[in-house]
This record gives C-alpha cells, sequence and structure tokens, in this order.
C-alpha cells in the first residue's frame, strides 16, 4: 500500500485548493519529509483530509463527545462535535478530501470525501456527506454510495480504520498510548487489529450456554420433583375401582334403557293424542271459516241475478261516456279536412317539376349505353383473360405440389420398403434358427411347456418357505434382542441399586459430619462470645453452673487465652469456608442420590416392558414355527426336501435364496423359447406381402410421376402468350372509360342520377297522393263518425228503456252495489264461488281427517293394549290410567338418574385417575430422560466455560491476545534492532505487560514508564512498526506518516529520533513528520511549509 498523492479544498484552516503530489518532484525523490509551520497554522489538518478521505472520519474527531456534545451552525442548526462535516471551513459553501493510493492488488485508485451546504450558499444547512471510489486504471467508478465505500475501503486499501492510523499514521498525542497502556486497553486495540473479536464472543458464548445448562438442570429437577407417579400399590386400588364403577355404571344403564323404551311408547301414544287433539281444532276453525263467509254467499248470490244482464249494464255506462268524445272528434276532423285540400294543390305544383327534371336525366342515360356497351365488351374479354390466367397458374401450382407429394411418397416407400427388406432378413434368420431344429420343435415346446410349469410348483413352494423362514428368523432376532436388553437393564439396575445404597452410606455420613462440625463451630463461637465471659465471671466456688450444673469451674480464675482480631476474624473466615464446603458436599451427595433414584426407576419400567415383550412375542413364534413344518411338508413331494433337511439354520436362508432364483431363471428361460419361436412364426408371413405391396405401389407412383411431368410443360407453354392479351385488353378499357373505374362505374352513375330524379319525381307524387288520400279520407272519416253516432245515440235509447224494466224487477239492488259489483272483473263470481267451495270441502277434509286419526289411535292402542276393551280404547278412564303410567314411570326414571350420574362420575373419576397416572408415570420417565441430557450438556459446557467462559469476554480475549502480543513483540524487536541495539521487548509484569531490556546494563529488565523522552520514541515507534506489520500482514506498507511533537525532547534524543527516521528511509519507505523543531528542519531538506496568512487561512508550500 502506498500514498501517491492528497488533495483538499476548504477543510478547518486551509481553503486550498491544495495538492501535494507524492509521484513528482520533490516529494517523490525524498525518502523522508516534513510538514513544518508554527502551532495552530494546520499542519495536522492535512493528515485529517488523508483520513477523510479513505475513512470518513479522523482519529481526532474519533475522541471527541458523542451525542451530548453539539455546535452551532451559521444556519441556526445544531451538529454534534464528533461530526466530520465540522471541519469544513467556515464560510465556506463546499470542501471535499481527495487520495491516490495504491491497493494491494497493485492497481491505482482515488477515494474522495465531499460536503457541501444547500443551494452551494455559505449559510445553507449542512448536506450529506458524499464517498466515492473510482480505479484510476480502468477510469471506472466503482462507486458513490457510502455503505458501499465502506465496504470496499479495507477491501481495496487492506487496512481498517484502527490499523491504518497505528500502521500508516501516527496520530498526536497516541504515539506512545499503546506503550503504556494496561492490560484491558491493549487487549482490546490488539483485537480490533487483528480482527480476532471472535474470541471475545466466543467466551461469552461459553459462559452463557453453560449458565444456560445449569439453569436448564435446575429446571428439570423442579419438574421432576412437582408432579410423582403413585406407587404400585395405589396403582392396583385405583384399577380395581376403575373396574367396580364399570360395572356398576354398565348395571345402571341396563336399567335406564328398559325404562326409556317404555317412556317412548308412552310419548308416542301422547303425539297420536296430540295429532287427534289437532284434527278437533282443524274442524272447528274450517266450520268457523265457512260461517264467516257467510257475506261472500249473500255477494254471490246477487252475482249470478246480475250475470244475465252484466253485457248491457256494461254498454250502458260505456256508451254514456263515449258520446261525447264522439261529437268533439266529429268536429275536429271537419277543420282538418279544409287543411288538406290547400296542401293538395300545392304538391300538384311540385310534382309538375320533378317529372320533367326526369325527363332530362333518362334522355342522358340513353344517349350513353352504346359507349358503356362496348366498354363492358372489352372488360368482360379481359376479365376472361386474367380468369384464364389464374386457372392456368392455379393449376401450375396444384400440379407441381402434387409433383412434390409424389415425390415425398416415392422416397417414404423406399425407406418403408428397405425396412420390411431388413426385418424380412431378421425374421428369416431368426427362423431359419428355430427350423434348423425341426424335428425338435414340438418336443422342445411341450418340454417347456412343463418345465415351465413344474418352475412355477417350485418357485410357489420355495416361496412359501422362503417366508415362513424368515418370519422365524425375524422373531428369532427379535427374541434375542430383548433378552440381551433386559439381561443389560438387569444389570445397570443392580449396579445403580449398589450404587445407590453407596450414595446413601456416603450422604449419611456426611450428613452426621456436617452436623457434627456445625455444633463443634457454635461451641468454640460461643466460647468466645462476651456474654460467655460476663457469665464465667459470675461464677462462686461449690456452687453450681447455671448452664452446664457443675460444681468445679476451672476457667473461673484461669480463662483460655482469647486471640487477637485478625487471628479471630481468620479463625471465622476458615469456620465460614468448612461450612460451606461441607454444604456444597452435602448438595452434590443429595443430586447424586436424587440422579441415581431417577435412573433406577427407568431402568426398572424398562426391565419390566422388556418382559412383557418377551411374553407377547411367545405365542408369535410357536405360530411361525408351525407354518414353516407345514411349509417344509409341502416340499417334502420335491426333490429338494432332502437338501432342505441336511442343511444348517445358518445356511438355509442362502440355500432358500440360489433355489428361488434357479427356479424363477428356468421359468423365464422357458417362456422366452416359446415366446421367441411363436414370433418369428408370426412375423415372417406378413413381411412378404408387405414388400409385394411396396413394389405394386412404387410403379404406380412411377406412372403418375411421368403424367405430371407433361401436364406442367404444357402449361409452361401457355403463359406468355396469354399475358400479352391481358395487357392489351387493359390498354383498350382505360381508353374507353375515361375518368370512371370501369363501365359499370359509368352506367352506374348515370342510373344513379336517373334514380335520384326518379326519387324525387316519385317522393313529390307520393306527397301528392298522400294529400290526396288525406281529403279523401277525411271525408270518409266525417261521413262514418257521423253515421257512428247516430247509430250509437239510437243503441243508447234502447238500452235505457231495457234496463229501466229490468231495475223495476230487482229492486233490492242498489246503485252502489250495482255499481261495485259492474266494477269486479268478469271471472270475480267464478273466483268467489271457487273460494266458498274451498271452504266447504276443507270442512269435509278436517271432519274426514278426524275421523281417521281417532281410528288410528284406537288401532294403535288396541295394539299395544290387547287386554283393554277395544270400546273403551279412547275415553277418559284409559287416558288417566296412562297418565298414572307416565307419572309413575317419571318417578322412576328420576330415582334411575342420580344413581346413573353417580355411577358416571365415579367411573369418569376412576379413568380419570388412572390415565393422569399413567401420564405422571410417562412424564417422570421422559424427565429422566431430560434430565441426564441436560446434566451431560452442564458438565460438557462447565468444562468449557471454567477455561474460557466470562460474562465479558475478557477471560479467552486476553488468552488469545497474549499470542498476538507474543507475535507483536517479535515484530517490534525485528524493528527495533534495526533502530537501536540496546534495547529489546519482552512480554512480563502481567499477563499482556510489556518491559524494556537494556542489554547495555547487564539485560536489566525495566518498565516501559521509566524510559527517557528519547527511548520511549525509539521503542514506541519500533512497537508502531511491528503493529503496522502485524495488522497488515503480507501487505507492504510504503507510507508512514507520524504526527507527534519533538519539542520535549532533549538534543541526544532528538538526534537518536533522526537517526530512527534516517534508517526507516533507509528501508524504503516514504516518513513524513509533523514538527516545528528548527533542528528536524535543518537536517530534513524536503519540507511541506504551511504558512499562516491572517484571517484563519494559511497556504501550503513545497521547499526543497
Amino acid at each position: 500500500m502506498k500514498i501517491l498523492a492528497l488533495r483538499l479544498s476548504q477543510l478547518a484552516s486551509l481553503p486550498g485548493p491544495v495538492e501535494l503530489d507524492f509521484t513528482a518532484a520533490p516529494l517523490a525523490d525524498a525518502g523522508l519529509f516534513a510538514i513544518t509551520g508554527p502551532t495552530g497554522s494546520g499542519k495536522s489538518t492535512l493528515l485529517d483530509a488523508l483520513c477523510l478521505a479513505l475513512f470518513g472520519n479522523t482519529p481526532r474527531l474519533r475522541h471527541a463527545p458523542g451525542r451530548d456534545s453539539h455546535l452551532d451552525d451559521l444556519d441556526g442548526s445544531r451538529i454534534a462535535t464528533a461530526d466530520p462535516r465540522s471541519l469544513l471551513r467556515r464560510g465556506a459553501a463546499s470542501g471535499y478530501a481527495e487520495v491516490d493510493f495504491i491497493g494491494r492488488d497493485g492497481r491505482r485508485y482515488r477515494a474522495r470525501w465531499a460536503v457541501r451546504r444547500a443551494r452551494d450558499k455559505a449559510d445553507g444547512k449542512l448536506q450529506a456527506v458524499e464517498q466515492s471510489l473510482t480505479d484510476l486504471d480502468d477510469e471506472r467508478l466503482l462507486t458513490a454510495q457510502k455503505r458501499e465505500f465502506a465496504e470496499l475501503i479495507p477491501e481495496r486499501l487492506g487496512l481498517s480504520f484502527e490499523q491504518f492510523t497505528r500502521a500508516v499514521l501516527l496520530a498526536q498525542s497516541e504515539f506512545s498510548a499503546f506503550l503504556k497502556a494496561d492490560d484491558n486497553a491493549r487487549s482490546d486495540l490488539l483485537e480490533k487489529l487483528t480482527n480476532t473479536q471472535e474470541y471475545s464472543r466466543i467466551s461469552v458464548e461459553s459462559y452463557a450456554r453453560a449458565k444456560e445448562a445449569r439453569e436448564a438442570v435446575a429446571r428439570q429437577q423442579a419438574l421432576l420433583a412437582e408432579d410423582a407417579p403413585c406407587d404400585d400399590t395405589a396403582r392396583q386400588a385405583m384399577e380395581q375401582e376403575l373396574a367396580e364403577a364399570e360395572g356398576e355404571l354398565d348395571t345402571c344403564q341396563r336399567q335406564m334403557k328398559a325404562l326409556d323404551e317404555e317412556a317412548q311408547w308412552l310419548a308416542q301414544d301422547a303425539q297420536w293424542r296430540q295429532r287427534c287433539e289437532q284434527a278437533d281444532d282443524s274442524l272447528v276453525e274450517a266450520e268457523a271459516q265457512w260461517e264467516a263467509l257467510s257475506e261472500q254467499r249473500r255477494e254471490c248470490q246477487m252475482l249470478e241475478r246480475i250475470a244475465p244482464w252484466r253485457p248491457q249494464l256494461l254498454r250502458q255506462r260505456s256508451l254514456s261516456r263515449q258520446l261525447p268524445d264522439q261529437r268533439h272528434q266529429l268536429e275536429e276532423a271537419t277543420s282538418a279536412l279544409a287543411r288538406a285540400r290547400t296542401a293538395l294543390e300545392q304538391q300538384h305544383q311540385q310534382v309538375s317539376r320533378r317529372r320533367q327534371a326526369l325527363e332530362d336525366s333518362e334522355q342522358a342515360l340513353e344517349q350513353a349505353r352504346p359507349a358503356i356497351a362496348q366498354a363492358r365488351e372489352i372488360a368482360s374479354e379481359l376479365k376472361g383473360r386474367e380468369q384464364q390466367h389464374r386457372q392456368l397458374e392455379d393449376e401450375h401450382q396444384k400440379r407441381k405440389r402434387q409433383r412434390d407429394d409424389l415425390d415425398a411418397q416415392q422416397r417414404a416407400l423406399a425407406e418403408r420398403h428397405r425396412g420390411h427388406l431388413q426385418q424380412r432378413d431378421a425374421a428369416t434368420r431368426t427362423l431359419s434358427h428355430h427350423l434348423g431344429q425341426h424335428q425338435q420343435v414340438a418336443t422342445a415346446r411341450a418340454e417347456s411347456q412343463q418345465h415351465l410349469e413344474d418352475a412355477g410348483h417350485r418357485l410357489l413352494a420355495l416361496s412359501e418357505l422362503e417366508q415362513r423362514w424368515r418370519l422365524v428368523r425375524q422373531l428369532d432376532d427379535q427374541q434375542r434382542r430383548l433378552d440381551a436388553e433386559r439381561n443389560r437393564d438387569t444389570a445397570q439396575r443392580d449396579e445403580l441399586l449398589e450404587h445407590g445404597k453407596q450414595a446413601r452410606a456416603r450422604l449419611d455420613n456426611a450428613e452426621a459430619a456436617h452436623e457434627q462440625l456445625s455444633r463443634f463451630i457454635q461451641r468454640a463461637r460461643a466460647t468466645r462470645s462476651d456474654s460467655v465471659a460476663a457469665l464465667r465471671a459470675t461464677l462462686e466456688p461449690d456452687t453450681a453452673c447455671p448452664v452446664c450444673g457443675s460444681h468445679d469451674h476451672p476457667w473461673r480464675d484461669s480463662p483460655p487465652a482469647t486471640p487477637e482480631a485478625t487471628q479471630l476474624a481468620a479463625q471465622i473466615e476458615l469456620e465460614d469456608k468448612q461450612l460451606a464446603e461441607s454444604e456444597s458436599l452435602l448438595g452434590e451427595l443429595r443430586e447424586q442420590r436424587d440422579a441415581l433414584f431417577g435412573r433406577f426407576q427407568a431402568l426398572k419400567a424398562s426391565v419390566e416392558q422388556a418382559e412383557t415383550s418377551l411374553l407377547a412375542l411367545e405365542p408369535r413364534r410357536n405360530e411361525a414355527c408351525a407354518g414353516l413344518d407345514e411349509a417344509q411338508a409341502r416340499l417334502n413331494d420335491s426333490a429338494l426336501a432332502e437338501q432342505w433337511r441336511a442343511l444348517d439354520a445358518d445356511a438355509r436362508q442362502a440355500w432358500l435364496t440360489e433355489h428361488s432364483d434357479q427356479a424363477r431363471q428356468r421359468q423365464q428361460q422357458a417362456r422366452e423359447r416359446l415366446r421367441a419361436l411363436d414370433d418369428a412364426e408370426r412375423q415372417l408371413a406378413p413381411l412378404a406381402e408387405a414388400i409385394e405391396d411396396d413394389e405394386r405401389e412404387r410403379q404406380a407412383l412411377t406412372l403418375r410421376a411421368a403424367t405430371f411431368d407433361e401436364e406442367l410443360k404444357r402449361l409452361d407453354d401457355q403463359r406468355p402468350e396469354l399475358t400479352r392479351s391481358i395487357d392489351e385488353h387493359r390498354r383498350r378499357l382505360a381508353e374507353a372509360l375515361g375518368d370512371d373505374r370501369s363501365a359499370d362505374a359509368w352506367l352506374e352513375r348515370l342510373e344513379a342520377q336517373v334514380r335520384q330524379a326518379r326519387e324525387a319525381h316519385e317522393q313529390a307524387r307520393q306527397a301528392h297522393d298522400q294529400a290526396q288520400r288525406q281529403v279523401l279520407s277525411l271525408t270518409q272519416r266525417i261521413e262514418h263518425e257521423g253515421k257512428a253516432l247516430a247509430v250509437l245515440e239510437d243503441e243508447k235509447t234502447r238500452l235505457d228503456t231495457e234496463l229501466e224494466r229490468w231495475r223495476s224487477e230487482h229492486p233490492d239492488i242498489a246503485d252502489n252495489d250495482l255499481e261495485r259489483l259492474l266494477d269486479q272483473a268478469d271471472d270475480a263470481l267464478q273466483a268467489l264461488r271457487a273460494r266458498l267451495d274451498g271452504a266447504r270441502e276443507a270442512c269435509q277434509t278436517a271432519r274426514t281427517s278426524r275421523d281417521e286419526r281417532r281410528q288410528g289411535w284406537r288401532a294403535w292402542r288396541a295394539r299395544h293394549l290387547p287386554e283393554q276393551d277395544p270400546q273403551t280404547l279412547l275415553d277418559e278412564a284409559t287416558q288417566r290410567q296412562l297418565d298414572t303410567r307416565q307419572a309413575d314411570l317419571d318417578a322412576r326414571r328420576e330415582a334411575n338418574r342420580p344413581r346413573l350420574e353417580a355411577a358416571q362420575q365415579r367411573r369418569d373419576g376412576a379413568l380419570h385417575a388412572v390415565r393422569d397416572d399413567d401420564r405422571r408415570r410417562q412424564r417422570q420417565r421422559d424427565g429422566l430422560e431430560a434430565l441426564e441430557r441436560a446434566r451431560a450438556e452442564h458438565h460438557r459446557w462447565g468444562r468449557i466455560a471454567e477455561l474460557i467462559g466470562a460474562a465479558d469476554g475478557k477471560t479467552f480475549r486476553r488468552i488469545a491476545q497474549a499470542w498476538n502480543l507474543e507475535r507483536l513483540i517479535d515484530e517490534a524487536n525485528v524493528h527495533l534492532a534495526g533502530l537501536s541495539r540496546r534495547y529489546r521487548l519482552v512480554r512480563g509484569g502481567s499477563p499482556l505487560g510489556l518491559l524494556v531490556i537494556d542489554q547495555d546494563v547487564a539485560d536489566e529488565r525495566r518498565s516501559v514508564h521509566s524510559l527517557s523522552g528519547g527511548e520511549t520514541f525509539l521503542v514506541s515507534l519500533a512497537m508502531a512498526l511491528g503493529l503496522a506489520s502485524l495488522a497488515s500482514g503480507e501487505l507492504a506498507i510504503e507510507s508512514l506518516f507520524i504526527d507527534e511533537g519533538f519539542g520535549s525532547l532533549d538534543p541526544q534524543s532528538l538526534a537518536l529520533a533522526m537517526d530512527a527516521l534516517d534508517g526507516l528511509q533507509a528501508q524504503g519507505r516514504r516518513v513524513g513528520v509533523i514538527s516545528h523543531v528548527q533542528e528536524m528542519h535543518e537536517r530534513i531538506p524536503v519540507q511541506i511549509q504551511v504558512h499562516p496568512a491572517g484571517n484563519g487561512e494559511s497556504r501550503v508550500a513545497l521547499s526543497d
């Protein structure tokens, strides 16, 4: 990696634009250059621009306060002090930083960072940062997106931001930070530089896994203790209770069923009674409806009396309404007749004008007819010639397609003929092979058929024998497996029982020891308490002790020595530790006891299950052995029986497989020989016929091809003459027609003019006739309506006389009733009659239904009450007996229902108890298995966590970074040897501590904090170069920038530092240092000088 150029504008105190090209003189030839200028002039801004262009951040801003610290911007908004946009020069509308570099792949790239204000105004709001990466070799933009830029830069540059600031850019105040950091800071930095954060994550994850596994064990133990199953005695009692409850429930259910059947009969009898009562109600309702129709019956009688005179009455009313309208219409017709006679005279004049126009257009048509006829004759001849030409072309194309189809048929026929010949040859060879043994054909067919049948019988017998044998072998294997499992589980159960006894003994011993230790510690502490000393002082000679009752008080005058406070605290701590260890041992022994008990219960259940499976397997094996004997008996008729009996059990399976395969092969071979012989005989005859048909078809196709060739030649000869005739007729037709498209169009145009004139004349004539007809119509209408009016008036007079006489004969029909009845529809009488007939029929139907239902009810009771008198089956006494019977039945059912419910509840409770115990037993078995798995998982993760686990991940991180520190020390010592052979770095003082060996003072080990300024610079520079090598790996870093004040160095240390920088230059690195020390300016000729220009601005210049 190598920096080629740096460009910047409007950043901090450098308005720019500034360009530093390290590939051009004088910087290209300088291995060591200085960046000089007064304090605050902007020297470090150059290195900030370098970091901004590559990473969008700077080392100085990285340590700035976070979100809680803000600056006021020009537009009134606030930005964080750590925001890189704050480096934009105040009053500038935009700024940028740009770096050209050679990446790890040897290609040249350009990284750019830019920021601007809204509308490119100095007081605009700061916009989002823009970053881009360009491949200079291909002049191709790789990305202009910030996220993609952040991913591509470490890949192309070969360094992350942390690695870049430790390997390429040594920022101000951080030159010796790593050298004097503590272990935590040093491990964090090494982790970032080497990208080995996974060790911290592994440490945290292992701690979390161990904690999770420990909690899982505790949860599983709690679950096991929550819900324990019943013992065998309680289980047997529950099963006995279930059997008794089911018997009691069955008895109650049978009793209730008999009562339900009797209740069902009584319910059906009640339904019969209800249907009869409903029939009675229906009859009453029908009769009431009939009585309610009395008014309708009266109206029906009136309609029947009016019916003969209904037409006359309606006609009289209609004439009364019609005569006034008729008189009005006659008056209107008289007025319309006068208007029509005026319109008739106007139409007569229009007809005369239209007739003259028609005569003129007909004369023009007659004059043009000869020319039209001549043009039509020419067009007809042209059409005939064109028709002949199209027919000739169609015929030619048709003949050509037929000729192509014929060629295809000939090719297909030839291909089919070759196939038939090949099939015939193959069939002939096959048949010749079989006919070569003609004398043996009949014999071979019979033998093959016999072999086929024998092979089938043998295969059937062997298949059945094989199936029986496999079944016996499977059952034997299953029995042996179950025996082995039972023996293994029994042995493990016995072993666990012995371990349980031992664990119980250890637990009892530990509990006794813990109790004894507790009492001893309590007594010892009691002797040291202040209250005991005060009580001892109150004892008197020959007086009983109030505590122990003794008369001898040896410690009254000579009490035991009291230990010092420190010794007493140590003694108490030791006693507490002993108690804690004893309690921990007790907890472990109790856990072992519980685990052994759980495993013992599981093995006990497994042994019982294996014994049950063995007992169930024995009948199946006996049945399979009997089937095997039967299969052997069926095999005794064949020659294979002796071979079977001579074999041992292990060889029989292979023998069965071998002979079954042989039988199948013989059967298949016999089938194939018969099939091949039949196929050869069937195939040969049709092939000979097909070959003869192909030959006849080929000859016919050849003859048709010759005919088609002659037709095509004749058609080609007729084409030229017909084409010339068509062209001549087209020319003559164009001369005759002129502007018209055709003779028909010419004639159609003239005829259209005649038609238009004739239509106009006809329209005028029709209008004249229409006016004339209208006059005649109106005259006739007036005459007709006058006569009709007289007739209607006569009819009205006659009807008035007749109806007046009828009304006198029926005075009971009022005028209002008459009008209302006449307004009804003609079919009102029929509808009313139908309604009355329906009501009458409903009464009869209800009466019939009532009688039928009573007869059915009587028959129902007669079948079920044979002892009852038939005449009294439906009377009240019988019904009261049945009601009494129903009440007694209800009482018995109600009395039996609590017993049934109690029996049901008892059975359900017993069944639930058994099922709940089954569930607890299964849950206990599953819980013990889960507990074993959880303990195994806890043991595995616990051992891992003891080695590397930590909640903050520092345990494994320190282990891993100690190895990285060893690598770093090796790299730093290589560089330190090139700078000064006096010093060498080693680990010491702490797991990640650093010591300096001074080889000039008998390899004295010194703390890094005891080094002088020059020594610190040398060691820090070597450490920085080592960090660069460690961070970059195989990456060759050719550029190094040091932003470190050298003003605190004395002349000797400064000379030592300059010698170190010269050594780096000699190693092929380009080194740039920032310093305002005059002595360094004199020794470094190539300088990038930053000169203050006033108003917070600086100018950058190169000096050589």
